[in-house]
């Protein structure tokens, strides 16, 4: 069975992973499910298993990540200044979790102190069901500093405009994050 990511739930569901036989690159096992999102590593991996992904090893044997510390709500891009997110969770976001495809680079964002679980992609057509909740109304009025129309009109899942829904695993509020081509 394989790992469950609590920050990428729906990790196999998106594609995430692949089915494709193959040896995993961090840990040299013949595996059938190959990653097949972003990691950043100096060195050049075509083939990492969701277990090397879920136990770190893949981050560590690559000193590598899936999505950037720094691009974690709450995470200041000031080593200096403080964290308002759990830093192990943090840490577990950008070395244990799977990342998401954006055009630009992922942004993971955060509540109640915590990353929050990547949900997937959202359209302006299914932002009305979230918009009574405050903190995702304020995303989409301009918290993300993009104008409120243009995301109500254009926002597409998987679109040249896209829009990426997160949801916090303390209260269970939702959040967004949108990211243009």
């Amino acid at each position: 069975m394989p790992p469950v990511f609590r920050f990428h739930p729906n990790a196999y569901d998106l594609g995430v992973f692949e089915a494709v036989e193959g040896t995993c690159e961090a840990c040299m096992s013949r595996r059938t499910l190959r990653y097949t999102s972003s990691f950043y590593s100096i060195e050049e991996v075509n083939y990492i298993c969701p277990w090397c992904v879920a136990d770190g090893t893949a981050a560590r044997v690559f000193d590598g990540h899936f999505s950037s510390y720094t691009a974690i709500d709450g995470i200041p891009s000031d080593p200096g200044l403080p964290a308002t997110v759990d830093v192990a969770e943090a840490m577990e976001v950008a070395t244990r979790t799977p990342s998401y495809s954006s055009w630009q680079q992922e942004e993971w964002r955060s509540h109640c102190g915590r990353p929050c679980a990547f949900i997937g992609d959202i359209g302006s057509s299914d932002l009305g069901q979230y918009l009574h909740e405050p903190d995702f109304a304020a995303d989409v009025n301009g918290g993300l500093r993009w104008d409120p129309a243009v995301l109500r009109r254009y926002l597409v899942a998987g679109g040249e405009l896209a829009g990426y829904l997160f949801r916090c695993l303390s209260c269970g509020a939702h959040r967004l994050h949108v990211d243009a081509s």
